[in-house]
């Protein structure tokens, strides 16, 4: 295998380290904690790009006794800056395995094994020359070096640091493991390749942003799929399973089994960016308890109904699909139950009650003993709106940040910020894709106007 480039990333207890290594290496299963001393272990995470390593990073504990290493090395005959790496190394071989200098071995042993140093401390809190002593340690080592300034609470010190580190350090970047976005990354590790050869890291920065256009595409087409399997989906009920499929009413199974098609995309839609340990605290569907251009319910993702009045009188002129809304169509529902339908349907099931238990969304196909699918026009708006919720809070959410996916209040709503032509057109395409499959061109031009949206975020 040929070798790649490695980095130890050090630095004093508590101010970042693990959560940089986190989030360049795409990695949520790096164990981060407020807590010092959490990393005991140097561990190596590795980034890879379709089983292709590109860099490895080394998470280190950080210094605890950097005045007494300092001191060790400092023992004897002064030594020349050529001397002085050789010393590192006679300190490391002499405390290995023991009880002395445990997290400073963890620390410097990447480093002599040929690691280049990424230095983190913490720009909202103020510089202290106790620093400088870990930062002599590292200079010994004449290893590559850059200082990477973490404003973990706010950036009040951080030009204080830059002046600083700027006498150890010949490279020094302000980079935010929980905040920085994909192209901030990318600025980053081109630093890293400085540190090395020329153009070092160039291919893999390359290769990075090829990949991320490719998990754009695979992103659009999950959540087209998803769009379709809602959109399409109906359950075919016999008189024999009835009981055992509709332990409730019909209404509550079905948007339970909605909700598990979508939940079931969203893990998989996180899976593909590599988040696996994160959890998305996202509404249920819930289309049992109100019809969906209920202004309390479905604002957040859908069109209000001043909106979908306009869209769906032009796209049904233009289309000619006014009869399949149902007899709902125009007043914004996809169509009440026929009393003979609802009759029949209650009959079958032998129970009065179902009368009014189906929502109007929700037709009945007596014939073909099917529930579904939802013919409301605004389903599809709901469905799509949060998708692009969800994924895009997904691409904005580091996997360092442990905390449940955050929803941003000001981005709630993409659907409702489209043009009316846009509106229009995602309308048609979303009856062409419950019509014509997965296989047809509607799908197409979804998966391309949902990657297109993706990219922006």
């Amino acid at each position: 295998m040929p070798e790649i480039p490695l980095f130890a990333v050090v630095g004093h207890p508590n101010k970042g380290k693990s959560s940089v290594v986190s989030a360049l290496t795409q990695d949520d299963s790096v164990m981060i904690s407020p807590l010092s001393g959490t990393t005991r272990q140097s561990q190596c995470f590795r980034l890879e790009l379709d089983g292709q390593p590109v860099f490895e990073l080394f998470d280190t504990p950080g210094f605890q006794r950097a005045g007494a290493c300092l001191d060790w090395l400092q023992q004897g005959p002064a030594l020349n800056a050529e001397q002085r790496p050789a010393r590192v190394q006679a300190f490391v071989d002499a405390f290995a395995g023991s009880e002395h200098f445990v997290d400073e071995v963890e620390l410097l042993g990447p480093i002599v094994g040929g690691a280049n140093i990424v230095y983190v401390v913490d720009g909202s809190l103020p510089y202290s020359p106790e620093y400088e002593t870990e930062m002599e340690i590292l200079r010994w080592t004449a290893r590559p070096r850059l200082a990477i300034i973490n404003p973990i609470e706010d950036d009040t010190f951080v030009e204080e640091w830059r002046r600083a580190l700027s006498q150890y350090f010949s490279l020094v970047r302000v980079f935010d493991p929980i905040k920085a976005g994909f192209e901030q990354h990318l600025q980053l590790l081109r630093t890293f390749g400085e540190l090395g050869s020329p153009g070092e890291l160039d291919h893999a920065v390359e290769e990075l942003q090829k990949y991320r256009q490719l998990q754009l595409r695979q992103a659009s087409q999950l959540i087209v799929e998803r769009l379709y399997l809602l959109l399409s989906f109906h359950v075919n009920v016999s008189e024999g399973l009835l009981d055992r499929t509709f332990a409730d009413d019909p209404s509550t199974s079905f948007n339970r089994e909605l909700n598990r098609i979508e939940q079931d995309s969203r893990v998989r839609l996180q899976y593909l960016f590599l988040h696996h340990q994160l959890q998305a605290d996202m509404p249920q569907l819930d289309v049992l308890r109100s019809d969906l251009m209920d202004q309390q319910h479905w604002h957040l993702w859908g069109l209000d109904r001043k909106q979908l009045a306009i869209i769906t009188a032009t796209a049904g002129a233009s289309l000619g699909f006014a009869a399949d809304l149902g007899s709902g169509g125009h007043s914004l529902l996809m169509g009440s139950i026929g009393g003979g339908a609802l009759g029949a349907l209650s009959g079958w099931f032998g129970s009065d009650w179902l009368r009014n238990k189906l929502p109007s969304w929700l037709p009945y196909h007596q014939q073909h003993k099917q529930l579904g699918p939802v013919r409301d026009p605004n389903f599809g708006f709901v469905i799509l709106g949060r998708a692009l919720q969800h994924a895009n809070a997904m691409l904005a959410h580091s996997h360092a940040d442990q905390r449940p996916l955050q929803f941003d209040e000001a981005r709630l709503n993409p659907m409702q910020e489209l043009t009316d032509k846009q509106q229009v057109k995602l309308l048609k395409w979303f009856w062409q894709l419950r019509k014509q499959g997965l296989q047809g061109a509607a799908a197409g031009y979804l998966e391309d106007w949902v990657s297109n949206q993706l990219g922006k975020a």
